[in-house]
Formats: structure tokens, C-alpha cells, sequence
């Protein structure tokens, strides 16, 4: 009978149950333990030279076994720490500073009993200060760095003082010295590879993330100062307009007219073909009415069915020409197939009248417009008759 191959599954739920249970269900801390296990790497790497070194004797058997013993309490300690979830009572979960601390202690250890090899013990440095820019702040580098040639001081002192403890007696070939430089490096480029990529990512991710940013900002803005529906200035950017406008015209620079649009019958629209059908007739409307504008000329949504039309440099003659030549296209054209018209209030700014009092001068000009039989223009404060389109 052949074999059944259901213990491939049950062997692969094993497999992750023991994966869980050393490593651990929460994200956070897998990610905590990966660091740790780069640190492991380059802490059992280091111990396989040394035992390499105590072979080849040129390193004394109890100084590994002393470094050794120190080391294995320190892996074991943050094993322990952030995998039963310990270490999360501190603001620093990964234990950051202590870990690396225990690293520079273990590194200028090394460096005391290594003797001929003590440079090449250095070389976990590196690894050890692209952690910390993982989770140490700037004063905590400045003290760790402190704190590294304090040790590293101390390891010159010990080896001076007490060179018969340390010191074997059958130093090194050239060639042993060379070949644990590079095995050295060769333990230490990975993890320090390894490290670097993960910051790499992290700023990656940090620029992904302050693009995404700038561009919800930026639609936050448009959203600030656009119409949603028909994509033109709203009444809070129309007010921005018309007031810098209104502030040159005071000045003299420039004159400004302005012109209330209102769709005629628009509720009409609305309730006898739905408010998607009007929606659809006030974005043609505007689209149509932007194309027909001089350049410099601002219209923008006032609210409901209502546009506002700054005209800079214009008089209100010439925005009444401007406004038949509308008119005259919006009414030749069907916007979501209905015919529409719109009247118009012109006025044009005077003296040292506000933007307020311009507003409203155009809004009495607006009621004129719908009482004299809408589709037509007329101009404020008696500056003229109400005007029909003559086209």
C-alpha cells in the first residue's frame, strides 16, 4: 500500500507552533526578535573564531569561556525580556540602550582577550551604531558613544596591566592574522548589511509616507477652496478673490466688476428629472461657461444654483457684452439634454464701497434680472435699464 502523505501537513503545523511559540503571535514583537537574532548571528559568529582561537593558541581557553559565559546571560536576558512581552513596560520595548551597551561590553571584552587579533574585535562596532539609530535619540548615541571609549580605554588599561593573565603564549602567523580579519568581516558585513537595509526600507516607507501626505494636503486644500461637484472655486475662494480685488480697485490699480448667475428654473430641473439630473446640468453649465470667459476673468460656485463672475479690468458695459456672448451659448446648447438660461446682476465696484456692499449691489441687480423675465442682464444702482439680449 503506498504511503499517505498527511503527515506533510501535520508536520508543517508543527513546524509553526514551535515557530510561535519562539518567536512570538505579535508582529511587534517578531520584528524585536529579528533584531535580536541579527545580534545572535554576530555574537555566535565571533564565538566560532574565538573558539577557532583557543585551537590554533593563540587565546587562552578560560578567557572564552569567561566571554562566552557573559554573553550567553545577556542573549538570553533580552530573549527572555521581549518575548514574554516584559520589555513593553519600558518606552523603549526593544531594550535598545541596555542591548547595546551589553554589546559594547562584549565587544571590548573580546578585545582584551583576543591579544595579536584584539583589533578585529572592534569590527561589531559598526553593527552596534546602526542599531542605535533604530531607537536612541541623539544624547543617547552621544553617551553610548562615551561610554564605548570609556570601555574601550579601560580594555587598553587591563591589557597593560595585566598582560601575563591575557596574552598566550604561541602568537599568530601573519597569515592567521589576516585570514580572522576577514572572517571578521565576513560575520560582521551581513549583519551590518542587513541593518542598513532594514533603515534603507524604513526611509523609503518615511518618503512613501510624506508623499502621501502632501497629496492628501494638497486635496485637503482643493477641497478648501474648490466646488466639489463642478470643480471651480467656492464661495470661500470667491470671497478671497473678490476681496483682493476689490482692495486694488480702492488702490486704483485696477477696476472690477462683478456678475451673479442663476439658473432659471433650476428647481424645476431638479424635481421633475431628479437631483443627478441637475447635478449633471451645473457641471456643463460651468465647464461651458469657463471655456466662454476672457483670461483673468474668475467664476466660481456660489452655492445651489447660483455662480459668481469677477471680471478684473472690466466696466459693466463691457461685462454685459461678455455676459450676452454667454447667454447667447448657453442657450444654444442642452445641458444634459434641457435647454437653460440664467439671468444676470452686474455691478461694478465704486469709490471705496467694500466687497460686502459690491455683493449685495450685484444681488439687487440679480432680483432685477428675475422680475424683468429672466434670461436677461441687468446692471446695478441705476447705472442702466435691465437689458435684453439683443442676439
Amino acid at each position: 500500500m503506498a504511503p499517505t502523505p498527511l503527515a506533510q501537513p501535520s508536520q508543517a503545523v508543527s513546524r509553526r507552533r514551535w515557530l510561535g511559540l519562539l518567536a512570538s503571535p505579535y508582529p511587534r514583537r517578531r520584528l524585536l526578535l529579528l533584531h535580536w537574532l541579527i545580534a545572535c548571528v554576530v555574537y555566535v559568529g565571533t564565538a566560532v573564531l574565538l573558539v577557532a582561537g583557543v585551537d590554533q593558541g593563540w587565546m587562552r581557553f578560560g578567557a572564552l569561556l569567561g566571554w562566552s559565559s557573559f554573553v550567553t546571560v545577556v542573549l538570553l536576558s533580552g530573549y527572555g525580556a521581549i518575548r514574554s512581552g516584559w520589555s513593553e513596560r519600558f518606552a523603549d520595548p526593544a531594550l535598545t540602550q541596555w542591548q547595546l551597551s551589553m554589546g559594547v561590553i562584549a565587544v571590548n571584552w573580546g578585545y582584551v582577550i583576543c591579544g595579536p587579533m584584539r583589533t578585529a574585535a572592534l569590527f561589531p562596532l559598526m553593527v552596534v551604531f546602526v542599531f542605535a539609530a533604530y531607537g536612541l535619540r541623539f544624547r543617547q548615541i552621544g553617551w553610548l558613544t562615551l561610554f564605548t571609549v570609556l570601555c574601550l580605554a579601560s580594555a587598553v588599561a587591563i591589557r597593560q596591566w595585566l598582560p601575563a593573565w591575557i596574552d598566550s603564549a604561541q602568537p599568530p602567523s601573519p597569515l592567521q592574522v589576516d585570514l580572522y580579519n576577514l572572517s571578521m568581516i565576513a560575520v560582521v558585513l551581513p549583519a551590518f548589511a542587513l541593518v542598513t537595509a532594514r533603515l534603507s526600507a524604513l526611509r523609503k516607507k518615511l518618503r512613501d509616507q510624506r508623499a502621501q501626505l502632501a497629496d492628501a494636503l494638497a486635496a485637503v486644500e482643493r477641497l478648501a477652496v474648490s466646488d466639489e461637484l463642478t470643480g471651480l472655486p467656492n464661495r470661500r475662494a470667491m470671497l478671497e478673490t473678490l476681496a483682493t480685488n476689490t482692495r486694488h480697485a480702492r488702490r486704483g490699480l485696477l477696476p472690477v466688476t462683478i456678475a451673479m448667475l442663476d439658473l432659471d428654473h433650476f428647481k424645476r430641473i431638479n424635481d421633475t428629472l431628479g437631483h443627478a439630473a441637475g447635478d449633471a446640468v451645473l457641471v456643463g453649465f460651468a465647464e461651458l461657461v469657463r471655456q466662454l470667459l476672457r483670461e483673468g476673468d474668475v467664476l466660481g460656485r456660489w452655492g445651489g444654483e447660483e455662480f459668481l463672475l469677477v471680471l478684473p479690468g472690466a466696466t459693466a458695459a463691457q461685462a454685459q457684452q461678455v455676459l450676452w456672448r454667454v447667454q447667447a451659448a448657453v442657450r444654444d446648447q442642452l445641458l444634459a439634454g434641457q435647454p437653460v438660461t440664467f439671468s444676470v446682476g452686474v455691478a461694478a465696484h465704486r469709490g471705496s464701497e467694500s466687497a460686502e456692499t459690491l455683493l449685495s449691489r450685484a444681488d439687487a441687480a440679480l432680483y432685477e434680472a428675475k422680475h424683468a423675465g429672466r434670461d436677461c442682464v441687468a446692471i446695478a444702482s441705476g447705472e442702466s435699464q435691465v437689458a435684453a439680449d439683443p442676439i
